[in-house]
């Protein structure tokens, strides 16, 4: 899209180069069956987002390259009534989760629906593998990092507080099946905000830590509460199936993959997941290729 790093024209030029160096562009199916071929290359793409059918589907049949794309469920709808364009993908998530804390109903036109979805699955160039539901965190500490302003737009974080204010206290996020949760009662928040206007607003954000810490400290007990490695391990599980069973259910085919949401990986959900039928897991890994 207009504000990605990797625009529709970059895009295509890669395509060009992969096609004049005479590279075998595979599925991720194909390649944890051993169907690799000469010079094997992998394409993938994260979340399902609507231009994965208008950009990257017709340049994928244009050059006869194939791709694997990791899916969302919860944004994704039955069929859409029109082709009008969403939002830029941050402010239409914002408002695709919003929606969904209001309604229970998440999709949005900013992602491909189960249709467009079943007409790339069915061309044979495209690959659909598990991502999670709602690709969200979760709190992982009580160690305060700082304060919001109130303008915040971050999915996780409307998932998380449900309303952002000028005054609500941060805290570690991780991917939720990267780690325990920390559960804050949401009522915290607020008494946090009270607090932050009567004593800490205008103190040096080195003073709002140091004593929003102690706040935090002297209240945990009663709004805090810490995700045993059961509880954690039946939430990761439930999440992950639900995510499994809306792809195998609209596409008819076994999925056997998972991308970490964010690269954030934990060995503990490696051998939970390999229990439900995963075989190979995709992450990222930052530095210079």
């Amino acid at each position: 899209n207009p504000v990605s790093n990797v625009t529709e024209e970059l895009f295509e030029e890669h395509l060009k180069i992969l096609k004049k160096k005479n590279m075998n562009t595979i599925t991720l199916t194909e390649y944890g069956d051993g169907k690799l071929g000469k010079n094997p290359f992998l394409i993938t793409l994260d979340d399902g987002y609507y231009d994965n059918y208008t950009v990257v589907f017709p340049l994928l049949k244009k050059y006869n390259m194939k791709a694997t794309i990791f899916l969302n469920t919860l944004y994704i709808g039955e069929k859409w009534d029109s082709d009008e364009k969403s939002l830029i993908n941050g402010e239409a998530n914002y408002l695709a989760m919003d929606k969904y804390l209001k309604t229970g109903d998440g999709t949005t036109r900013q992602y491909m629906s189960w249709k467009e979805i079943k007409e790339m699955h069915e061309s044979g160039l495209v690959d659909f593998q598990a991502h999670s539901h709602k690709h969200i965190g979760v709190f992982v500490s009580d160690r305060l990092e700082g304060v919001f302003d109130g303008s915040e737009r971050d999915i996780s974080e409307l998932y998380l507080y449900h309303k952002i204010k000028e005054g609500y206290p941060k805290f570690p996020k991780r991917g939720e099946y990267a780690s325990k949760s920390v559960f804050i009662d949401r009522k915290f928040f607020e008494l946090f905000r009270e607090y932050y206007e009567s004593e800490l607003k205008g103190k040096s954000e080195k003073e709002i830590i140091k004593l929003g810490q102690r706040f935090v400290d002297e209240h945990k007990e009663r709004y805090f509460i810490w995700e045993s490695e059961s509880e954690f391990e039946s939430r990761v599980r439930a999440e992950y199936i639900l995510n499994r069973d809306e792809i195998e259910k609209h596409l008819g085919k076994k999925v056997e993959y998972f991308c970490w949401p964010w690269g954030h990986r934990n060995k503990k959900v490696v051998e939970i997941l390999k229990e439900c039928g995963v075989k190979g897991f995709v992450t990222t890994k930052k530095g210079t290729n």
